[in-house]
């Protein structure tokens, strides 16, 4: 990865992994801690309304994203696909007339990545310049040599399951980057002796008085 760093008198710099925030803390928990990870195939149906063609493809061995709802990007696609006819066609020819027959669309983009596995379609999506991209389950992001190298995931100790990987904290800042240091509680009140004695200095006699009206 190409080194960066803050230049004096400058805010500081915001190193951010380009990666699923929403879904990546889970999957990496549950494949790292219990072995769980989605199959291939159940991520299938995110389009974003009439979008189209903008979703997730079923490939031969697993799933793929391909975003080419814009003309130029639509034509390519099309060229990819071996099908440079449906670029004129009236019915996928314009923004609106996808976003019309988007359903018909996108069954017929499957029915070409159902034959490629996802390395194949890959391919083509780079050689072509369309947006795209893998989609990830927990082995993939615990594997993948650009989560390690941006330190997006990191491992932590849990009492129960040993060592757990999860997502670390982001935005990585350059001079002030934050830092996982322990795992959640994992029933409430857990650390209320850690909080309560040693930070606030109660006494043992105090905080059981708060425990026994129910505050604590």
């Amino acid at each position: 990865m190409p080194e960066t760093g803050h230049m004096p008198g400058l805010p500081e710099t915001s190193f951010a992994p380009i990666i699923p925030v929403s879904t990546s803390s889970a999957s990496t928990r549950n494949s790292s801690a219990h072995g769980i990870q989605r199959p291939p195939g159940s991520m299938h149906g995110g389009s974003p309304g009439s979008l189209a063609p903008s979703n997730v493809y079923r490939c031969a061995d697993g799933d793929y994203m391909i975003g080419a709802n814009g003309d130029a990007i639509f034509a390519r696609l099309c060229t990819a696909m071996g099908q440079p006819e449906l670029a004129t066609s009236e019915r996928y020819a314009t923004h609106a007339a996808r976003g019309v027959n988007q359903i018909e669309l996108d069954a017929l983009i499957e029915d070409w990545t159902s034959t490629l596995s996802i390395d194949e379609v890959e391919a083509l999506m780079i050689e072509h310049s369309i947006p795209a991209g893998r989609i990830f389950r927990g082995p993939d992001m615990l594997a993948d040599p650009h989560f390690a190298a941006r330190e997006a995931i990191v491992a932590v100790p849990h009492p129960v399951h040993g060592e757990v990987r999860m997502q670390n904290c982001f935005p990585k800042l350059s001079d002030t980057p934050s830092s996982v240091h322990r795992t959640a509680s994992r029933s409430p009140g857990e650390h209320n002796a850690e909080v309560y004695g040693e930070r606030l200095s109660l006494s043992q006699a105090a905080l059981d008085e708060l425990a026994a009206r129910g505050i604590v």
